[in-house]
């Protein structure tokens, strides 16, 4: 995560917000790239580690394809980092001093 401004410090309602968003986010890059006839099921998980000062998330992202679908692991990591870049940029706008 990007440390131009120090991290406000966040309720559980914040990390909530926070923890929807990325879901969301990373929700929605997926199935941008990933033709939706081709997901046959989809789970995202998010884990938050917060300690008052440092806030770490933790995706995982289970992703049931067609046997058929040419997606690789590959895709879906670049498709997931993305989705942490985003995430940087909504905390940096909304959760920095």
């Amino acid at each position: 995560m990007s440390f131009l401004n120090k991290l406000k410090k966040l309720s559980q309602k914040d990390l909530d917000i926070i923890s929807d968003y990325f879901s969301d986010i990373a929700t929605e890059l997926i199935l941008a790239k990933i033709p939706s006839k081709e997901v046959l099921d989809l789970d995202i998980n998010i884990e938050t580690n917060y300690d008052g000062e440092e806030l770490d998330f933790i995706i995982d992202a289970d992703i049931d394809l067609d046997e058929l679908s040419e997606i690789t692991g590959n895709d879906i990591e670049l498709t997931i980092e993305e989705a942490y870049s985003s995430l940087d940029e909504f905390i940096d706008k909304n959760y920095r001093e």
